[in-house]
């Protein structure tokens, strides 16, 4: 007869069953049973005649090798016999010396047919089963056997009656199965004798049904507490969320696998509620700030801190990032955010401002898995700004210079011509190559779009390649990347390249080890964009510049500068912003090597000893070139050349020990308890050498000029260390009633001897009242869990690595008659000194309505800060005017809502992550006066922290409009030189005048709330993803208007400036003052003239893929098959005037939210491919 695992309803077949090994010689077996195994292993099937192999034999041990055809020519050429491949899953077996004229007339054509392209458990094999069996058939007609029956059936929700399409059905134990289709049905052939089918499908509860001697089988899937099952990652362990009494929001990166992010920072933004990301910058290679629950620190770092498999990184970071900048997305598996005092005070003194855990991707046992993933793009600026052209800004720019003529000169009119006027007072400029340029004839002017000129559409790369799999005692995942990504802003751009290898073994029964090894290498090209022109500012430069000037000179490849604002014309001389980036090299490089090594030991009675050793160690360096082909002000090339360059290095190692006991009393008791030790040591140094006047541009290094003298070069380095003890305990009764309490111990080189040692505890509770029983097995509420939790957690994130001791700097003295070298006290000490303290309380609810369907997660929290490091005033016989203490308070408390439903189910299926978080920042306490704290951003004072306002408020004049004529003028307090036209200050304290005292808050940059909507949709091998983002009720202080809109006349303007006032019969729109040359009536003061509006709403991304079907690739050896396409930052709707509402230079507790012309953000186009082996 004819056998075949596979070859339903054929009277002419039977199943060859696998027997047991012979009795006698063991290292012989029986060739069926080899074939056996060989089906197994491979995962393919034999067709052939049971006389054929009857009484046949193998010689054992196999042939080492992978190539299976290998193997099952050695197991057959010994018995005569050979096999033909059908496709690569069928291959028939027959005699040798029968073979060619058997199997060549009938398996040819298969190998032609369409039939040979399916897989199995499909009709078209059935009729390739048949067609095999009529090939073998022909010659030798065989007894009939019935051995098979078809069995059929639907597959439905529970939740809406539904049919589910592509739910797996297997018969149990074998391979045999399908999928259903788009109505839920299925049909395939089973043994007579039956067997169990398994029924299975993602979000769903799988089901197991004896099959008896149905020939029908219905089922209803229910669907499965998966998110309660899912396994939080939490401070040196791991927890079911079932039984998490903290706050923590977690993510998984395939939901976000697709989006074009260079950081997977970017692909947080908007997913996680109480996480506050902004993307300051659009700058390549720069990193996202991360937030979580508000500011809490004054002169301390209120970023989190990142742990990265098991090992913390530190606070700082030698370029930006946080650590994230330089890790490949596609290596992260998870990330978990913990955000309450119970989640992250087992991380002590670095806990205060949250924990971000990311855990990469570990290798799975199994058949090696290859994947390639390649996306493709190209980035564009989300907005142009509106500014004047050449004949708008020709007649605004006369405008103001006359009416500065008419106040400055007396008898003026404006209809002097311009030949009679004080040359300080014209409004023509014929010198040099602007000898044609007439504001008389504003239409003979050109105008040049200076943005069109320092922007472009840039392209963006990735490629990625994964390998994971291995066997039962080790796994493995190995993979590489390179990411190649130009900037919006010519001439920037990154080049990145990563590699991860992550290896897990089980040495012995009670020993595993492993170790995770990251190394990167980067290559940033950098741009200055932000900052006064002055100071090469790109941005400003771009904005600032008047349309009409030409970038070279007429006629030449020779950069102009604002030459013709030059003396005796008053007008500052605007650099030239494609100068700025042409002429100017500004490379940082940085080297990184992660990794870490760890060792399991199971002990006696259940105890798990885990320690880990881990490294973090970088090298970056920067050089900087400036030629002498760049402009300076008024200055025509070549100008001075400069350079220099900086070598950054740290070190940061790891060490832990724990122990971990976890015991389960019958159903109602289980307990873990977790007890360890931690040091942690960081190594900084940072070089710098400086020089100028090269002989030429050709060779760049510093060597080739003349080092500065005071700065011929400088040194710098620190260390700090840490150590510390902690421990865990968490109990559960009956899955009802959850405790889970920590503590930690640190001591910190960093603090006073007196105050060296902290501790930091924590508690929390949790009540699973749906594990009651008048509520168990409810039919709406599945879940509902109560929770609460306090504790203490710190932050020593400080810029100084010895704020408590009492530093010498160098200071000289005269010895004799000639100056000596020597050391002075230069900061008073203070043995007292010690961290920030975090006390924090939370009070949460989840609940899960129709089996989880919808589930809810509300936060309500507390948290005070105390303890903060300020610079109080001592007095001034110790030599000193201030030094630091702890005496400092500021609160965070705020609400996070966070609702997931699946909202259709079925052939076409709906997902909706929404979360919803705001949080209100107040200072109790500043020091023992409570004077305010005034900063400041390069223009003076323009922020103010103050008891009773949140961190960093904006602080100067508050504008009510603009005067409109002499009697408003007259009738309210203003300046001294004020004029009609120029802008109305409010008269804050009410003393009948106008000045630095009634400065006052202006805005702040903290939002009111933030949203996120995640929508997900899918259908018949098609998925589409929106993520929606939001911030309401921040202002930004768009510091870069007070170049492009101050109304001067001399530098450019946005259209804004069309809307001036120009008298009292055209009064423009009430806040716009007059144009004029020389400024009057303080009119560019900080005020709420530059502060916005920064709320916004923007569709952060959009995905739409396609799973290619896995019947149409197969043929081709490929598993998977993904194409898929996206749009990053697709729209952004805000009021706010500049490129970017996330805008935050200066980025700081107490200078937050300034745009000093801030590198804009990218919408991005990307296509791309995943193609899995």
């Amino acid at each position: 007869m004819l056998a075949s695992n596979t070859i339903p309803r054929h009277p002419h077949l039977i199943q060859e069953f696998p027997r047991n090994a012979r009795n006698g010689n063991p290292t012989v077996r029986s060739l069926s049973d080899v074939l056996r195994d060989l089906e197994k292993k491979y995962g393919i099937k034999f067709a052939f005649q049971r006389k054929t192999l009857r009484d046949k034999t193998v010689s054992l041990p196999l042939p080492a090798t992978a190539d299976r055809e290998a193997v099952l020519k050695a197991v057959l050429k010994p018995n005569n016999l050979t096999f033909r491949k059908v496709d690569d899953y069928y291959y028939v077996i027959v005699d040798a010396d029968e073979a060619t004229s058997r199997l060549a007339p009938f398996v040819a054509p298969l190998e032609n047919s369409q039939l040979v392209q399916s897989r199995p458990g499909t009709i078209p094999d059935e009729r390739l089963d048949l067609a095999v069996t009529s090939a073998l058939l022909m010659r030798q007609p065989l007894e009939i056997t019935v051995q098979e029956r078809r069995v059929t059936g639907r597959v439905t929700a529970e939740e809406n009656a539904d049919g589910l399409p592509g739910v797996s059905v297997a018969l149990k134990g074998t391979t045999r199965g399908t999928t259903t289709d788009a109505s839920g049905n299925f049909a395939f052939s089973v043994p007579n004798e039956g067997g169990t089918l398994v029924f299975s499908f993602i979000g769903y509860l799988t089901q197991e049904i004896p099959l008896g001697s149905q020939s029908t089988v219905n089922v209803t899937l229910k669907p499965s507490d998966q998110t309660l099952n899912e396994v939080v990652v939490v401070g040196y362990g791991t927890q079911q969320k079932r039984d998490v009494t903290g706050s923590i929001a977690s993510i998984s990166t395939k939901n976000i696998k697709d989006q074009p992010v260079p950081n997977i920072v970017e692909g947080l933004t908007g997913r996680l509620p109480g996480v506050l990301i902004q993307q300051n910058t659009g700058a390549p290679g720069n990193s996202p700030s991360i937030k979580i629950r508000g500011l809490g620190s004054i002169s301390a770092g209120n970023g989190p801190l990142v742990v990265i498999d098991g090992q913390p990184l530190n606070s700082g970071d030698l370029a930006n990032g946080g650590g994230l900048n330089l890790l490949n997305p596609n290596d992260i598996d998870k990330i978990d955010i913990l955000k309450d005092a119970s989640a992250t005070a087992i991380y002590g003194s670095r806990g205060a401002n949250g924990v971000v855990v990311v855990t990469t991707k570990r290798g799975k046992s199994g058949q090696a898995r290859v994947n390639f993933d390649y996306y493709t793009g190209v980035q564009q600026i989300t907005k142009k700004m509106d500014m004047l052209n050449s004949q708008q800004f020709a007649e605004f720019s006369k405008e103001a210079f006359n009416n500065a003529y008419l106040q400055r000169v007396a008898g003026a009119a404006i209809t002097d011509p311009n030949s009679a006027r004080p040359a300080g007072q014209r409004y023509r400029y014929p010198r040099g190559e602007f000898a044609g340029v007439n504001f008389d004839d504003p239409g003979s002017l050109p105008t040049y779009d200076y943005q069109d000129m320092i922007f472009q559409n840039a392209p963006i790369s990735s490629y990625q390649l994964t390998a994971s799999g291995g066997s039962e005692k080790v796994q493995y995942m190995v993979s590489g990347n390179y990411l190649k990504q130009d900037g919006v802003v010519k001439r920037s751009g990154i080049d990145r390249y990563t590699v991860r290898t992550n290896i897990d073994a089980e040495i012995t029964k009670y020993l595993k080890m492993g170790i995770s090894l990251s190394p990167s290498f980067s290559v940033e090209d950098r741009v200055n964009t932000d900052g006064h022109w002055a100071s090469n500012g790109v941005i400003n430069a771009a904005l600032s510049l008047p349309p009409f000037v030409p970038i070279y000179q007429p006629g030449t490849s020779v950069y102009n500068s604002q030459a013709f604002y030059a003396a005796p014309y008053d007008w500052p001389g605007i650099t030239n912003p494609v100068a700025n980036i042409f002429e100017i090299d500004n490379k940082l490089r940085t080297t990184r090597l992660l990794g870490n090594a760890y060792a399991e030991v199971k002990l006696p009675f259940g105890i798990l000893y885990r320690g880990t050793i881990g490294g973090d160690v970088r090298h970056a360096r920067q050089n900087y070139y400036q030629t002498s082909s760049l402009p300076l002000n008024q200055l025509l090339p070549p100008t001075a050349n400069s350079a220099y360059a900086e070598n950054l290095q740290e070190l940061n190692w790891v060490t832990n020990h724990t122990l971990n006991y976890t015991r389960q009393i019958g159903e109602t008791h289980r307990f873990e308890v977790l007890v360890g030790l931690e040091s942690q040591k960081n190594d900084f140094e940072r070089s710098r050498i400086d020089a100028n006047n090269f002989p030429n541009d050709l060779v760049r290094t510093v060597n080739a000029g003349t080092i500065i003298g005071t700065q011929a070069g400088r040194n710098f380095r620190d260390q700090w260390s840490l150590a510390s003890y902690f421990g865990r305990v968490a109990y559960s009764f009956k899955d009802r009633y959850l405790v889970n309490a920590s503590f930690r111990r640190d001591g910190s080189s960093r603090f006073g001897m007196n105050s060296r040692w902290g501790t930091f505890p924590s508690a929390s509770v949790g009540w699973r009242v749906s594990e009651e029983s008048f509520l168990k097995n409810n039919r709406v509420i599945s879940e509902l869990k109560l929770k609460a939790s306090y504790g203490i957690s710190g932050n020593n994130a400080f810029t100084s690595n010895y704020p408590s001791l009492g530093l010498l700097g160098p200071d000289n003295y005269v010895l004799g008659n000639a100056l000596a070298n020597g050391l002075a006290v230069s900061s008073i000490g203070n043995d007292n000194l010690t961290w920030e303290k975090s006390r924090q309380t939370d009070i949460g609810l989840e609940l899960g309505v129709l089996s989880n369907r919808i589930f809810l997660t509300v936060d309500y929290y507390k948290r005070i800060t105390t303890d903060l490091l300020l610079a109080v005033q001592v007095p001034t016989l110790t030599g000193f005017s201030s030094a630091v203490r702890n005496i400092g308070k500021v609160e965070n408390k705020g609400l996070e809502v966070a609702l997931n439903t699946r909202n259709l189910t079925g052939a076409f299926s709906w997902t909706t992550d929404l979360n919803f978080s705001f949080n209100r920042n107040t200072v109790l306490a500043l020091g023992p006066t409570g004077d305010p704290i005034r900063s400041g951003t390069g223009v003076g004072e323009s922020n103010i922290t103050m008891i009773g306002e949140p961190l960093g408020s904006f602080f100067g004049y508050r504008q009510i409009g603009v005067f409109r004529d002499r009697a408003d003028l007259d009738s309210y307090p203003h300046f001294a030189d004020s004029q009609p036209g120029d802008v109305k200050f409010e008269d804050v304290n009410g003393d009948g005048k106008v000045d630095a005292n009634d400065r006052t808050l202006i805005g702040n940059n903290q939002p009111d709330f933030i949203y996120g909507i995640t929508n997900t949709f899918s259908f018949k091998g098609f998925d589409l993803g929106i993520v929606v983002q939001g911030v309401q009720g921040s202002t930004i202080l768009n510091l870069s208007r007070r170049f492009y809109e101050n109304l001067e006349g001399n530098a450019n303007s946005l259209t804004t400036a069309l809307n001036r006032w120009r008298s009292p019969e055209q009064p423009g729109d009430g806040t716009t003052p007059r144009a004029n040359t020389r400024t009057t009536g303080n009119n560019n003061a900080i005020s709420s003239r530059w502060v916005e509006d920064a709320s916004y709403f923007r569709i952060r991304n959009i995905t739409l893929g396609y799973n290619i079907p896995k019947t149409l690739i197969q043929r081709v050896k490929v598993q998977s098959l993904r194409l898929y396409g996206g749009v990053q930052n697709a729209l952004t709707i805000s009021k706010y005037l500049g490129y970017n509402p996330e805008v935050s230079g200066y980025e700081g507790p107490l200078t937050g939210g300034v745009d000093y012309g801030s590198y804009p953000l990218a919408r991005t186009y990307t296509i791309g491919v995943n193609i899995g082996l």
